[in-house]
């Protein structure tokens, strides 16, 4: 389920007062509101998130400072793990 862009907006302005760590934990539920992601099959991207828009904006910025980590997506608890 999308939430409103005033959510991912507060979440993006969030970003700059944690470490990335904490601030990737602390926003993964919402992360994962941008995602379509089956019980036992990894994540997609949400088919209807429109480009330029900040759910947009979170959803690849949250990828990109994820990337950065060493991870593991529990694809069947629908969890995240940084190493």
């Amino acid at each position: 389920m999308l939430h409103s862009e005033d959510v991912y907006l507060k979440a993006l302005s969030k970003y700059s007062d944690l470490e990335n760590k904490a601030w990737l934990l602390k926003y993964f539920e919402l992360y994962k509101s941008t995602l379509l992601w089956p019980p036992g099959l990894p994540p997609i991207r949400w088919p209807r998130i429109i480009k330029g828009t900040l759910i947009a904006k979170f959803h690849a910025y949250y990828g990109e400072t994820l990337s950065e980590y060493s991870h593991k997506l529990d694809n069947d608890n629908r969890t995240l793990e940084i190493q």
